[in-house]
């Protein structure tokens, strides 16, 4: 007799950690466990905090040998944004390249990340008055 499919109500405690090789983003009580990008299996996981001006802040759990593009693109798609709309600060308020690994920006275990709307404009031209 053939053993059924993997589902929800079959799938072992073992699965969820055969894929969480990558980024997990925790909101409240539940995680959503997201596969890794193909590399080296070392790396320690790190908590990181993405706090923005608009919404609640959101916790990831990413590798530390990760690109943070994984980061960038799960946290966009979660509120709907398209990632050159907003800017990542790393907690110096240096801009975050998405090709870079939180060791490269130097992010710890509980560090935050900061996220801003790009704004275009809003300066007005001084007025010149001819005296």
């Amino acid at each position: 007799m053939s053993t059924p499919p993997p589902s929800p109500s079959n799938v072992g405690h073992g699965a969820e950690e055969e894929t969480g090789k990558g980024a997990e983003e925790v909101t409240g009580k539940a995680t959503k466990t997201v596969k890794a990008e193909a590399g080296e299996d070392g790396g320690a996981l790190i908590n990181i905090k993405v706090h923005s001006q608009t919404a609640d802040d959101v916790f990831f759990r990413i590798k530390r040998d990760v690109k943070l593009r994984r980061l960038m693109d799960m946290y966009c798609g979660k509120h709907l944004l398209h990632r050159k709309a907003v800017l990542f600060l790393d907690p110096d308020g240096r801009p975050i390249r998405p090709n870079q690994e939180p060791d490269e920006v130097g992010l710890d275990d509980g560090d935050a990340i900061d996220i801003m709307l790009m704004q275009v404009g809003g300066a007005a031209r001084a007025s010149q008055s001819s005296a």
